[in-house]
């Protein structure tokens, strides 16, 4: 690469120029090269040597460099650092090039191989096994408005499943943290565009060309099969098809039929309820600690990922929640059946993503054994269901997907050997007896190397060289080899043979004989692989042909799979079965933490069960008590029992009757979001004023120490005016803790509100927390015992004590910061009483008007002056 524009580096600089963000690997033999920025990224993310490779402008290019065969490891830490990779790959042999050379009367010597970039590789377009996780689901979504309305669509190429959904505006955060996608695609030049998204091009966005591709991709002349899509779908499902086709450089991956979503089939939770309760991560971003690391029991990688979508979006109509119920129930009460089951399903591979792998033009012999095994396994277990009598509905809808596929398996069976390699270059994966003009080329090259074997025999006795051998590379290819010393005597004229090559200790001969037994064996192995590849292009045809019964094959052991592990959990923890109910009631009796009792448990400990009864005339619980008491444990508690009894599971209580939620609110705990200049206080309250806004009737909302980031004054204020407006406006189910003794006067004007609090007992000076939920108000907050159990040195918590006593002293002679509520009217009167003042301003100065006698300039004057009036009565 010396000098400034040799014709590698033109080619090099064309290709970076279409990879464009993307890190270039650039193919050059059995290495893929990275230059300039590209090479100094990667070898910092990948730990590699960074070298230089000629001149450039009078500077060293830096250079790194993977090898080919293990590139997918290196590719999936740079996926997992947040990079794009483009690969260049040689698309003609270098005699191809030669000879393209003097077509176009270019000396040969200096043909450049050519190169293209043949796929591009991101985080939400992975298909392959390495560079997946096993247990996760992953997706790429589009995104974009259209009048006013968020179109979403989204997919996983891995499985090849596909959704199309729409939103307001302010409901698409929401929704994107449901999906949890890997990658996100918007248009550019729309100010809703999230951090971090890929831009395209807006019209590549349009609802004409989405449905038009949308049809192409199916082969249908309509979409009416799949479902009423509207426009902003349409107009996400072309953006998401079209960087599908950049990605993939014309060739798309593995897609089912789009399945319409509907908004109102899912419990609806914002991102900051997702974080709070740590649904699928904890708080500090990994998996253990989670809600699901806790409940999933499932032994095959898709029946994980569907157990977290589960979680991700629970349901909210009875009847659904009650055939997933109703299964986990099946299999809950009959212990030998689900081990079976779950024996079979251990061994059986994930043959949803080995299809979507086959599809895409990504697979592998393997993979053909993954689909011929997995379906054999179902078949299987559609046999051993079909046996009991009492089967649940959802069970009899999902065994007829298990079978089918009879002609499939037979076809593949015969085809592959029982244990197919994971690369096809090398052949070996048919099995014998499938194809007889492959097993005759075969034995044609196994006679020839006996032959050749007797051969290596017949010239040591002819030579008298007991140690010479027959030995094959990739460059001589099949050589006779004597020791240094014997080599003289098989350069003999009349010897028969032909030098080759001379090494420091060993000589290397050829001969006729040898020559035409190599050939034997060239010829009839090129001609065995080209029938083995030419029989892999039918068999992935064939399982192309049947991907969508394949796939919901797939589909079908996944539920199976996630149902018989919510079983075995609730064996495992002696949950109960929940009851669903349409009522505004929660009911639940000895009530547990998951994953707090799973930690516990690990350290030999027992968590505290509480009930929670929560109904229309008791539906706002005001908990006080000491930190570290368990109230923030006790509100998600419920918060994630009454989630895993909407995605389908028993949950973990003696006892459990749950009111459907519509939306779930959490806002439990806070951080400083300082990379958009937020405080915790602000985080806090912007929480909030998401809940007063969007929660509704039907909505469950848990609350904890809202107002303590800001003065005493204006948090007690703030939490009072929001209690008052759960309770009179939104009329919800909710659970609110806080350290504010005053909300308790509350309860004087809240009919529905209820006061709790968490018992603590004080002990020869030290604290006990009891962990235990009881009725009425907290009597102290025990904030100094909390403070001394913490381990904050003695003077300092001394020395609290004195200022404590003496505020209290205060408190007494003045009436506290409670002092004068007593006579505040109600949220509602309150906010009537506001609008008042500015109704009566204008309708005194209306009555004050002779409209008849004012002239168009007098009456547009005094329009403005009661406007300006009403402006600054508002402020």
């Amino acid at each position: 690469m010396a000098g400034s524009a040799t014709p590698m580096m033109e080619q090099y600089f064309a290709l970076k120029a279409e990879a464009g963000e993307c890190l270039l690997f650039y193919r050059m033999g059995d290495f893929f090269e990275l230059f300039f920025d590209d090479a100094q990224a990667a070898s910092q993310i990948l730990d590699i040597a960074l070298t230089s490779r000629g001149e450039h402008g009078g500077t060293p290019v830096p250079m790194c460099g993977v090898p080919v065969h293990s590139a997918e490891s290196y590719l999936a830490r740079l996926i997992r650092a947040g990079c794009r990779v483009a690969i260049a790959e040689q698309v003609e042999s270098p005699e191809e090039a030669k000879e393209r050379a003097k077509r176009e009367g270019t000396p040969s010597s200096k043909a450049l191989v050519k190169r293209d970039i043949v796929r591009f590789v991101t985080a939400g377009t992975l298909t392959e096994e390495a560079l997946l996780e096993p247990r996760r689901s992953n997706v790429l979504a589009a995104i974009c408005d259209l009048r006013g309305t968020v179109g979403i669509a989204s997919c996983d190429i891995s499985t090849g499943r596909m959704e199309l959904e729409e939103c307001a505006p302010e409901a698409m955060s929401a929704a994107l943290a449901r999906l949890g996608a890997s990658e996100i695609v918007a248009p550019e030049e729309w100010e809703m565009v999230p951090a971090g998204a890929i831009l395209r091009a807006r019209s590549q966005f349009g609802s004409d060309d989405g449905e038009a591709r949308l049809k192409r991709l199916h082969e249908v002349a309509a979409l009416d099969a799949f479902g009423e899509f509207s426009r902003a779908m349409l107009a996400a499902a072309g953006g998401l098809i079209a960087y599908l086709e950049h990605v993939g450089r014309g060739t798309l991956p593995f897609l089912l039929p789009p399945v319409l979503r509907s908004g109102g089939e899912r419990l609806a939770m914002d991102e900051a309820t997702r974080a709070s309760l740590e649904i699928l991560a904890s708080q500090q971003g990994g998996r253990q600690g989670s809600l699901i690391a806790a409940i999933d029991r499932c032994v095959t990688g898709a029946g994980a990922r569907q157990l977290a979508e589960d979680l991700s979006a629970p349901l909210t109509s009875k009847s659904a929640i009650e055939e997933r119920l109703a299964l986990v129930r099946f299999f809950h009460d009959d212990p030998l059946l689900r081990a079976d089951l779950r024996e079979v399903l251990r061994s059986a591979p994930d043959i949803g993503r080995a299809l979507g792998r086959i599809v895409a033009g990504r697979g592998s012999p393997r993979d053909l054994g993954q689909v011929r095994d997995g379906l054999g396994e179902a078949q299987r277990i559609r046999e051993r269901l079909e046996r009991p009598q009492d089967r649940p509905a959802l069970l009899v809808s999902l065994l007829p997907a298990l079978g089918g596929h009879g002609a499939l398996v037979d076809l593949l069976s015969r085809a592959l050997v029982p244990s197919p390699p994971t690369e096809r270059s090398q052949g070996g994966f048919i099995a014998e007896g499938y194809d007889a003009a492959l097993d005759e080329l075969r034995g044609v090259s196994g006679n020839a190397r006996r032959a050749i074997a007797a051969m290596e025999a017949r010239y040591r006795e002819e030579t008298g060289v007991s140690a010479l051998k027959i030995k094959h590379n990739g460059v001589l290819g099949y050589f006779i080899e004597v020791p240094a010393k014997h080599g003289d005597k098989l350069m003999a004229a009349d010897s028969g043979f032909t030098h080759r090559q001379t090494m420091a200790n060993a000589v290397r001969f050829n001969s006729l004989q040898l020559h035409e037994e190599a050939s034997r064996i060239a010829e009839a192995g090129g001609h065995a692989l080209a029938a083995e590849e030419a029989h892999f292009e039918e068999l992935t045809g064939a399982v192309a042909d049947a991907r969508e019964a394949i796939a919901a094959t797939a589909a079908a052991l996944a539920r199976i799979d996630v149902a018989a592990g919510q079983a075995e959990r609730a064996a495992d923890g002696n949950w109960c079965r929940p009851d669903i109910t349409e009522s505004q009631s929660l009911e639940i009796k000895g009530g547990r933490h998951p994953v707090v009792e799973a930690a516990l448990a690990s350290a030999g400990e027992r968590f505290v069960a509480n009930d929670c009864a929560l109904a229309p005339d008791n539906r706002l619980w005001l908990i006080g008590g000491p930190n570290m008491g368990g109230k923030s444990t006790f509100l998600r508690q419920n918060a994630l029992i009454v989630l895993l009894a909407q995605a389908g599971g028993y949950v973990p209580a003696e006892a459990a009757t749950i009111g459907l939620v519509d939306r779930l609110f959490s806002r439990v705990g806070a951080s400083d979001n300082l990379a958009r200049g937020r405080s915790t206080f602000m985080v806090e309250m912007v929480e909030t004023a998401a809940i007063l806004m969007q929660a509704s009737e039907r909505s469950f909302v848990i609350l904890d120490e809202v107002g303590r980031g800001t003065s005493t004054y204006d948090g007690l204020a703030l939490a009072w005016a929001v209690v008052e407006s759960m309770h009179e406006t939104i009329r919800c189910r909710c659970l609110f803790a806080t350290h504010y003794h005053e909300l308790a006067r509350l309860a004087e004007s809240c009919e529905a509100l209820s006061l709790h609090h968490v018992r603590a007992r004080e002990w020869k000076g030290d604290l006990v927390l009891l962990h235990e939920l009881a009725t009425g108000p907290a009597d102290q907050s025990y904030g100094l015992a909390v403070a001394r159990l913490a381990g904050v040195p003695e003077q300092v918590v001394a020395r609290a004590k004195s200022v404590l006593a003496r505020l209290e002293r205060g408190r007494a002679e003045t009436g506290g910061l409670a002092a004068g509520l007593g006579d505040l009217p109600l949220f509602a009167a309150a906010a009537e009483e506001v609008e008042e003042d500015s109704t009566d301003l204008l309708q005194k100065e209306l009555q004050s008007l002779d409209v008849d006698a004012l002239s168009p300039r007098e009456a547009l004057e005094i329009l403005y002056e009661l406007k300006r009036k009403i402006s600054s009565t508002d402020r």
